[in-house]
This record gives structure tokens, sequence and C-alpha cells, in this order.
């Protein structure tokens, strides 16, 4: 009996580890991104990072001029290259993405022939991250910045209208919000995941739908039609990930009134056949049966 017992918790415990760290990889990844990029060698060269969110890290810069950092929350960075613990130049606004990479790196200044009194240099520049190529998935991601400026529906699914190849689905499901689902690449609506702040949060029961943030939560929405990692597993058709919003080092607030008048909605009225197309019914009724069966 004892030995039964120790055996249960044995197995217990051994299920609990491999759920928090499956957890915490997916949270890890779900939510951060990666600055990297190279600079001049001509000293003890570091770049220091900055976000609006108040994030401040220092990163050394190998031999051969390259630094990385990871695991980054999303946001507005400056990057600030030092030698010898003097700033030299710097790039601000710079966007990481959720799951993405941004480049930034620092060209050697060019050299001055008879220069007198020549004391450090700094140049401040505001520059939009390269192309991001360490990824094969398809994806996108719409900002904050970006949903203030376009004309959508208040919900997940008509953000993810905006990535190639969604559409909505022709099956009229709804999520747990109400919203009508949408459709990744023709697959069904009930093969999709969704996901906030890297928690899964995809009805259980079916697959119809998630839960998600309010619209004017939402930091950053990032839309997976293909090439995913495993993390995003249990989903044949798309992912639907959201960042929610944090805090900055400024007090600031707002306000915001909607108006959706019930005069200015569709209301297409519902067309119900009982076999086929209107008037095949009436002209091909069912065969009375045989007298004497059921």
């Amino acid at each position: 009996m004892n030995t039964k017992i120790h055996m249960r918790r044995k197995v217990l415990a051994l299920a609990l580890l491999a759920g928090m760290g499956a957890t915490s990889g997916v949270f890890a990844q779900s939510t951060v991104g990666t600055i990297y990029g190279s600079v001049p060698v001509g000293g003890t060269e570091t770049v220091l990072l900055e976000s609006n969110s108040g994030v401040r890290r220092e990163i050394a810069v190998d031999a051969k001029g390259r630094y990385t950092a990871s695991q980054l929350p999303v946001g507005s960075y400056t990057v600030t290259l030092r030698r010898d613990g003097a700033a030299v130049d710097s790039r601000k606004n710079i966007q990481l993405t959720v799951g993405g990479s941004a480049e930034v790196s620092f060209a050697a200044p060019a050299s001055a022939e008879n220069a007198q009194n020549l004391g450090a240099v700094s140049v401040t520049a505001a520059a939009l991250p390269a192309i991001d190529v360490t990824t094969v998935d398809s994806r996108t991601v719409i900002t904050s910045e970006q949903l203030a400026k376009l004309p959508l529906g208040r919900n997940a699914e008509a953000i993810a209208k905006l990535a190639p190849g969604v559409a909505a689905n022709t099956g009229n499901f709804t999520g747990p919000t109400g919203k009508q689902l949408v459709s990744f690449g023709g697959a069904s609506a009930t093969e999709n995941a969704y996901y906030i702040n890297g928690f899964n949060t995809t009805d259980p029961l079916f697959g119809a739908g998630g839960i998600t943030l309010p619209y004017g939560a939402i930091d950053q929405q990032e839309v997976y039609t293909g090439g995913y990692s495993a993390q995003y597993g249990r989903s044949d058709g798309g992912v639907i990930n959201q960042v929610g919003k944090r805090g900055t080092n400024e007090w600031h607030f707002g306000a915001q009134v909607l108006w959706e008048p019930e005069f200015a909605r569709s209301n297409a009225s519902n067309v119900y056949y009982n076999n086929g197309w209107p008037g095949l019914y009436a002209a091909n009724p069912a065969p009375e049966p045989p007298s004497g069966t059921l």
C-alpha cells in the first residue's frame, strides 16, 4: 500500500514539473523578441537597450563586434552604442514585435584627416528595423498604433483578416465572445489556436474560438498562417496570439466614446430551403412508403 502511494506521488510530481516547464517555455517564446547587430570594435564597447516601459539592459560586445539581446519584452526601444563608458551613437524608435528579431547595427565613423581638437562624436538617428530573416514562419503582426488608425471590427477575428489567406468561415461558427470565427487557408474554423500573453485560451471542448483581449487593451496581435513551431500544437489552421499593453514611466490617461447606431447595422433576412434549391422539393416530393412497412 505504501509503495503504491509513493509511486502516485512521484508520478504527480513529475507531471506537475513537466507542465510547469512547458508553460514557461511557451510563455517565453510567445511574448518576447530579440535585438541583435554588429558594431565597430575600437575599445570596450557595450550596447545599452532602453524601452518605453522601463526595461534597461546593457549587453557586452564580443571580439568580432557582435551582440545579441534575447528575451526582451515587446515595445519601442532606444539602442545606444557605448565605448569606454561614453555614448557614441544611438538608434531610436526600434519597434520590437512579438516573436520577432530586429537588427540594429552601427557603422564605423568616417575618418577625418588633419582634424583639430576632435572630441567624442554623438550621432542620433531613428530607423526602421530590417526585415526579419531569422524565422521561416508565415505571420503578420499588427501593433496598437496601427489598430488606432485602421477601420476594423473591434475583435481579434477582424484583425486576423488583415493576414493573407484569412477569411470569415462559411459555417457561421461563433466563438465564446459571440464573434464570427475565421478560416486560415481554407481550414476549419475549429482548428485554430488562441493565445493571450503566451497562455492558451482556446475553447478546450470544441476548439471553436477562444477568449481574447478587449480591443483597447491589445498592444500587438500576431497572426500565424503557416510554418509555425510545435509550441502552438493542436492547431491545423492558424494561430491568433495577443500581447496586452504595459505601463510606461509616463503618466497619462484617455477616454473614448463609441457610437454604434442600430439603424446602420446590416439586417439581411435568413432564407431556409427544405431540400436544395427553391421549388425542388415541391417538384419532386418524397415517395410514399409501401403499405405495411414503417
